[in-house]
């Protein structure tokens, strides 16, 4: 991911802790920066520089530091040289979210593009880019209950379903035990338009099984902030509550996933976990020791890709990019405009190496086999032969 660039870069975003409600360039924190970017401009060219703030939730999950960030800037810069792009992170905080984003309207940014550290505590934020007339461009796990110019997310609908498919091929064939099958599930952040579209396509798929009685479910739990430790916290009362009795876990994210499966390491327990998406370094680890059953690919450059297009167009004055922008969600307040984008799910196979599925999100470029094999990953069969 290493660039040479005289502009802002994503890296000050990694001392975020001490620059949080500061414009982040690449010099450090608070650094004005020039941070030109690109090639051409999607109107025709312009003298005048122009910044646009890529805003972050927080450093969990690592993909808006890592991949969506510096594809975002990169995009930016490939289609017009007089934009800036500049990085904030709200460590998890809407009350800092919203200070960062009433400092970059202050400072004369054209558009932000938003991930909600709280989705349900975002409409002031929405509220006060209303105000400026600065369009909000919403990114995975959009801001909700205001005015957004568009948004881009990788279908959550689609998402849920693709798991809960691949979860109800386990439970109908057998492999998870005899029926009815005790799934504890576990589920985003309650609120957020991700975790209430997501939940829809997998209910798509599991409420009939739950009506057939071939799934119970013994255990259920909004996760709040998405947050590993609190899904590992959800998971022991889950066991204490069922005395261990659960036949599998069925998550919504790899930060969930990697939550239970620290709770039942601690316990000592081998239940299968499912649900991974929205790849982190530990879900294709724990794929790799056999701890996490699959996962949902999102090719991060390909929706920052279209997230810098829908920014330029957004501050060139022009419409949506038609080609891009073909859905609406309702985030409570307003039908948004939605590029949808399709992910891909992989899993494990019983007598294959699971590195054949894990080097699908390699050949898309999300990590390497170098970063992928360390920390649980580091003595697997597969981390051996490939490094």
């Amino acid at each position: 991911m290493k660039r040479q660039s005289t502009g802002p870069s994503l890296r000050s975003l990694t001392a975020a802790a001490a620059c949080a409600g500061v414009l982040l360039a690449v010099a450090g924190c608070g650094s004005g920066g020039s941070g030109s970017s690109g090639l051409g401009s999607a109107s025709g060219g312009s003298d005048e520089k122009r910044t646009i703030v890529f805003m972050a939730p927080n450093t969990t999950p690592t993909r808006y530091i890592q991949q969506d960030g510096p594809a975002f800037e990169a995009a930016v810069k490939a289609l017009d040289p007089n934009v800036t792009v500049k990085f904030v992170n709200a460590n998890g905080d809407s009350n800092t979210q919203l200070s960062q984003a009433n400092a970059a309207i202050a400072s004369g940014a054209k558009a932000l593009v938003v991930v909600a550290a709280d989705p349900n505590l975002s409409a002031g934020l929405l509220q006060a880019a209303q105000q400026a007339n600065v369009p909000v461009i919403g990114y995975e796990n959009p801001p909700i209950k205001g005015t957004l110019y568009a948004q881009v997310v990788f279908d959550p609908r689609k998402v849920g379903k693709q798991q809960a498919d691949y979860f109800a091929q386990q439970v109908t064939s057998g492999k998870l035990g005899a029926t009815p099958v005790k799934v504890a599930r576990q589920y985003g952040n309650k609120g957020d338009v991700y975790t209430t579209e997501m939940l829809a396509g997998q209910n798509e798929v599991i409420d009939p099984l739950i009506k057939s009685g071939d799934i119970t479910v013994v255990c259920e739990d909004y996760i709040k902030d998405w947050a590993p430790d609190n899904a590992t916290k959800a998971t022991e009362q889950c066991l204490t509550k069922t005395q261990n009795k659960v036949d599998a876990f069925f998550g919504f994210y790899d930060g969930i996933t990697a939550g239970m499966i620290a709770a039942l390491t601690a316990k000592d327990l081998t239940i299968p976990v499912y649900g991974g998406q929205n790849p982190e370094l530990t879900g294709l680890q724990y794929m790799l020791t056999g701890q996490q059953q699959d996962d949902v690919l999102k090719a991060f450059k390909v929706e920052a890709e279209a997230a810098a297009k829908i920014a330029l167009a957004a501050i060139n004055g022009e419409k949506p990019p038609a080609d891009l922008v073909k859905d609406t969600i309702d985030n409570g307040a307003m039908q948004v405009p939605t590029a949808k984008l399709d992910a891909t799910l992989i899993h494990l196979e019983e007598g294959k190496d699971p590195g054949d599925a894990v080097q699908q999100a390699v050949d898309l470029g999300m990590f390497t086999w170098q970063q992928i094999c360390t920390g649980p990953a580091a003595s697997t069969p597969t981390c051996k032969a490939k490094l």
